[in-house]
């Protein structure tokens, strides 16, 4: 069918009209709202009802985190698009813009989904885990991760605007050198603390006994030091992991918490050793907090310059009980020794001193 030429020449000259243009680019930008509240109705109605059906939440988070991001990138693509159309002055630097918005989204995109999966898989592995290595690696690897992505979002958004970062990386190593080498004893604190996580010489709540000599209580192993509790002196000590690791320490609740407390004795010459031993076994038997398994044993040790040596062997479940045991059992010993009339000698010297008249006498010879 053809058409007239006056409806034909009234179309033609519409179409040079500029408002036109201007009228497409609006139903362009209409089209994307559109467009992206449909998006959203999928993500609400379809996508949320499939991940919610499976038994991973793996793609809950996924829906969850890219939802938004998602409706935005939408709309920025139709802003460009009617922008374009009406051929927009600045459409080259909108476009960079644009870019750069991307990728801002998809870092934090990026950011958000390695932040829910560590928190729903990570931290849910450390509760389930009785090592303690990855309590205070998980939190790190998240930190760590977030600043790498960040970084690399970064590095991204300076190669869209064209700039040169050759440098910049070669200038981020040397300088990550410097720090290393500034922080060197602290990264050896950090790598001595993985190694006390990894290799258990102490765990928490172990009593260990320090090169100085302090009885101590694990109370925390971090990065960079170890916290103890001083049970003697009911104070906080705080060891550097490098020193705590190149240290001795004698861990006492290792291989179990029980304790063996010991007591030598010395009798006089002339003591009944047997009615000694009884003696010390009542007393270790009536002694509170004291284990009946092991036994408590005497054993008579060896004959000393002066005295009759004995050692009388106990076990305790507790080393804060060591105390009162061994003030209880000292007591008590003393107290039974003076019942039976059983002497604890001092030490004697015996010194025989030639008469010296008489030593001359015999050198004159």
């Amino acid at each position: 069918m053809a058409i007239d030429p006056d409806i034909g020449s009234i179309i033609l000259e519409l179409s040079n009209l500029d408002y036109i243009h201007y009228i497409v680019s609006i139903l362009i930008l209409l089209l994307t709202l559109i467009l992206a509240r449909l998006t959203l109705y999928i993500f609400n109605v379809y996508l949320r009802r499939i991940a919610s059906s499976t038994r991973t939440n793996l793609d809950n988070i996924l829906v969850e985190t890219v939802e938004k991001p998602v409706y935005i990138i939408v709309l920025l693509i139709g802003m460009y698009l009617a922008l374009s159309y009406i051929e927009f002055p600045w459409l080259a630097q909108l476009l960079i813009l644009i870019k750069i918005l991307g990728v801002i989204i998809g870092t934090w995109v990026t950011i958000e989904l390695f932040k829910r999966l560590i928190e729903d898989y990570g931290h849910e592995l450390t509760k389930k885990t009785k090592t303690r290595i990855d309590d205070v690696l998980i939190p790190l690897i998240e930190r760590v991760g977030k600043v790498v992505i960040a970084a690399l979002g970064i590095l991204i958004i300076l190669d869209i605007l064209q700039i040169d970062i050759t440098p910049m990386l070669a200038g981020m190593g040397i300088a990550g050198l410097a720090v290393a080498l500034a922080a060197q004893e602290t990264l050896s604190n950090m790598f001595s603390g993985v190694y006390l996580m990894v290799d258990h010489p102490v765990r928490l709540g172990d009593r260990i006994i320090l090169d100085s000599g302090e009885l101590c209580e694990v109370q925390d192993i971090g990065l960079r030091s170890t916290k103890l509790y001083n049970i003697v002196e009911h104070t906080m000590i705080f060891i550097p992991n490098e020193i705590l690791a190149k240290s001795k320490i004698v861990n006492i609740s290792a291989p179990d918490i029980r304790l063996k407390v010991r007591f030598p004795i010395g009798v006089a010459y002339g003591t009944d050793i047997r009615k000694v031993k009884r003696i010390l076994l009542e007393i270790a038997e009536e002694a509170p907090d004291v284990l009946d398994d092991p036994e408590p044993v005497v054993i008579f040790r060896e004959f000393g310059d002066f005295s009759l040596n004995l050692l009388l062997i106990l076990w305790i479940d507790d080393i804060r009980k060591k105390f009162d045991v061994i003030d209880y059992v000292n007591q008590r010993i003393d107290d039974r020794f003076k019942e039976e009339g059983i002497e604890i000698p001092f030490p004697i010297r015996t010194l025989y001193i030639p008469d010296l008249k008489e030593w001359r006498s015999k050198d004159s010879e």
